[in-house]
């Protein structure tokens, strides 16, 4: 799988402002670190980005200010991506089992600031909580059936939302796996063994849960440290 691709099917412009959403908000607050890029530039690469669009990326990933998510969420409002966005980010905000109204309140105003109505975001919250007792193998969720099992494809159609769309942009689900195997595939080649923050990618993918490519990138840190970041662009309403 080391040759895989994400995203595929998108222009290299909303490639680009889906990955710099991602690395903005895994990193809000702070830069990112060094191991932290090599993943963030990683899955640039497994998406198939100009230089200039991964130039943009890595820049999001040390960006403060809020300007860079800012860009990025703009592009993605007529994208299709921007569903797979706020899936991500759902997934993020439930991860540690504790997700509070305050978290609660910051995901609907990015689904809002996105254009996601009330009844596509209602559905995109139930796929998340679906996936998340689903007992079945990452590899499996991946694929369009996954959908169809959680008997929520004629629900997304009728709201708008193309579900062959949502799971080929979902990082939530592929992401760590063509990740993970990138990164194998760099550590056998370099004699190492997976030590560091992806030493243990099955806790990172949420195990049997739907799991977030941001909180595997942002090594667990949680949501909650993106708000400071998130009130910078939506004037301090959280």
């Amino acid at each position: 799988m080391e040759n895989a691709h994400v995203l595929e099917g998108y222009s290299d412009q909303e490639k680009g402002a889906y990955l710099g959403a991602v690395a903005s908000i895994a990193t809000a607050d702070r830069q990112a670190s060094e191991e932290e890029l090599q993943y963030i530039a990683a899955l640039c690469d497994a998406a198939d980005i100009s230089e200039t669009q991964k130039e943009a990326v890595l820049r999001a990933a040390n960006e403060l200010t809020g300007e860079e998510l800012t860009k990025c969420l703009d592009i993605l409002k007529s994208s299709d991506l921007k569903y797979s966005l706020v899936t991500d980010i759902i997934a993020f905000a439930k991860a540690d089992n504790n997700y509070a109204a305050e978290e609660q309140k910051r995901v609907e105003e990015i689904s809002q600031y996105l254009g996601v109505n009330q009844n596509q975001f209602s559905l995109l919250n139930e796929f998340t909580d679906k996936a998340a007792v689903q007992n079945v193998a990452p590899e499996e969720k991946a694929k369009p059936s996954f959908l169809s099992s959680l008997g929520l494809n004629d629900k997304l159609k009728n709201a708008g939302i193309n579900s062959g769309s949502l799971m080929k942009g979902l990082l939530a689900i592929g992401g760590p796996l063509v990740l993970g195997s990138i990164l194998s595939g760099a550590m056998r080649r370099r004699g190492r063994t997976g030590t560091g923050m992806f030493g243990n990618l099955g806790g990172l993918m949420g195990g049997a849960g739907l799991g977030s490519i941001i909180g595997m990138l942002s090594g667990g840190r949680g949501f909650r440290n993106t708000g400071g970041l998130l009130g910078r662009i939506f004037g301090n309403r959280f």
